[in-house]
């Protein structure tokens, strides 16, 4: 029978869990026949990494990035002699470990990953060490009652056409939200106030709710890099107003995302509401889009029961 070397973690098949927890377990040793062992070493490790090519940076090579959350080694067994021998058999050595509050969430991205793992090592004289290695995930769970949340409003003004001789017209365009605090299933209140005072013919306007993951690299340089995810849309069709002003209600249905997470340098989570106005134009970049931000959690606001709970759309025609 060979040497045989696992990592057990009590109370959690799942392998989950959340900052603030005790992580508990056994590192569990068979020994086929008896032989020497000269230690038995446990690592718990946390790592953020990224790494990405971008032509904006100027940068030859790819730009990466590297931040270690969990570093910790416990010696389970060390032996006093090397010469002394372990009899065969089945040794159980438990182990705890406190996670600490600030750990940021396990994630798995194009550009980066934050990943967490055990490593257990039984080292043996004038042999080959022995390793067994297993993941676990972190998860976070964002209160909004920790958060300041405000109404937040985002405003454009834009003259549209062949720039910079051929004027079309202006756009006037904002959207407010009563609150910046989301939880999934919930609905997002977004008044949308619009005056196309131009010749072009506003087609859509399309809102939408959009994660933003950004990646920052520290080598050769500090450089970050967004990806923008559309995780929620409305599109609102036919609004044939060359010159006027609109006023909406759109509500778009959180859906099942990860919380908005800042405790990683390398990997942070952010989210948008974003209104897209669409022209039917040949104007290059005629299209116009407003930004406001907005936090999702898990744990809900205790005002949200203000919020609009049903979907509403409303168009009005300024007078």
């Amino acid at each position: 029978m060979l040497t045989k070397l696992e990592i057990l973690l009590i109370d959690n098949p799942g392998e989950i869990y959340y900052p603030g927890q005790e992580l508990i377990g056994d590192v569990v040793v068979t020994l086929g026949k008896s032989c020497s062992v000269s230690k038995l070493l446990l690592t718990i490790n946390g790592v953020g990494k990224t790494k990405f090519a971008d032509r904006e940076s100027g940068s030859k090579g790819p730009l990466k990035g590297k931040e270690r959350y969990l570093n910790s080694a416990l010696v389970l067994y060390q032996s006093q002699d090397k010469l002394t021998e372990v009899p065969a058999g089945t040794y159980s050595h438990g182990f705890a470990c406190h996670l600490p509050d600030t750990l940021p969430a396990s994630f798995e991205g194009k550009f980066g990953n934050i990943r967490y793992w055990l490593k257990a090592t039984l080292e043996r004289p004038w042999r080959q060490s022995k390793s067994c290695t297993i993941h676990f995930q972190v998860v976070r769970q964002l209160d909004l009652n920790d958060e300041v949340l405000l109404p937040v409003r985002s405003e454009l003004t834009k003259a549209l056409g062949y720039w910079p001789c051929i004027p079309s017209g202006i756009l006037y365009a904002s959207v407010e939200l009563c609150t910046s605090g989301f939880v999934p299933g919930q609905f997002i209140p977004a008044v949308i106030q619009v005056n196309n005072k131009g010749n072009n013919k506003m087609t859509k306007i399309v809102t939408m709710l959009v994660q933003k993951v950004i990646y920052s690299a520290k080598r050769p340089f500090m450089f970050q890099k967004i990806e923008r995810t559309i995780v929620c849309k409305n599109v609102t069709p036919g609004i044939g107003l060359p010159e006027g002003g609109v006023l909406a209600a759109e509500n778009l249905q959180v859906p099942w995302v990860l919380p908005s997470s800042s405790y990683s340098f390398v990997v942070q989570i952010a989210y948008e509401v974003a209104v897209e106005f669409q022209f039917d134009t040949c104007f290059f970049n005629a299209n116009q889009t407003v930004r406001v931000p907005v936090k999702i959690g898990v744990i809900p606001a205790r005002d949200s029961n203000l919020i609009e709970s049903k979907a509403l759309r409303v168009w009005t025609r300024e007078a």
